[in-house]
């Protein structure tokens, strides 16, 4: 297909495509493309909130700051567990930011909560999932960037 020219064309795009490319396309070029740890990490939160749903189905004993509870209070906390572990599943596969701070608020409530069953037990049972969580924590903060509304 030949393009045709006139005189008075001289400065404006000469086929189709080109406009396109212009105008349509253009918002694409600031896109970030997602992370594969955030999405690994997202799909850990939607497992985890999936066995919290079994837990709390069972009702199995839930630990909450070193004591143990059972029945409908372990119920519940193993729901609001399941329910903020999905918020931050689609928060991160949408790289939202308010699902970035309720991650870093879960991530500090389970430091502070394995610490202090730690402490309580006399055990480091729970020092390597601590670490870890260190780990996930500090990739996830150094993402703070991609994460908007």
């Amino acid at each position: 297909m030949e393009s045709v020219r006139t005189m008075g064309n001289e400065g404006l795009p000469r086929q189709t495509g080109d406009v396109q490319r212009n105008t349509m396309y253009s918002k694409k070029e600031h896109v970030q493309k997602r992370p594969l740890g955030i999405t690994l990490l997202g799909i850990f939160m939607l497992a985890g909130g999936l066995f919290c749903i079994c837990a709390g189905l069972s009702e199995t004993p839930a630990g909450i700051l070193g004591m143990a509870v059972s029945g409908t209070p372990a119920v519940v906390i193993h729901f609001l567990h399941a329910g903020i572990s999905c918020y931050i599943f689609t928060g991160f596969l949408k790289l939202r930011r308010n699902a970035w701070i309720v991650y870093m608020i879960f991530f500090a409530f389970g430091i502070t909560n394995n610490l202090i069953t730690m402490m309580s037990s006399v055990s480091v049972n729970q020092l390597a999932t601590v670490m870890l969580m260190c780990v996930f924590g500090y990739y996830v903060h150094g993402k703070k960037e991609l994460f908007v509304n």
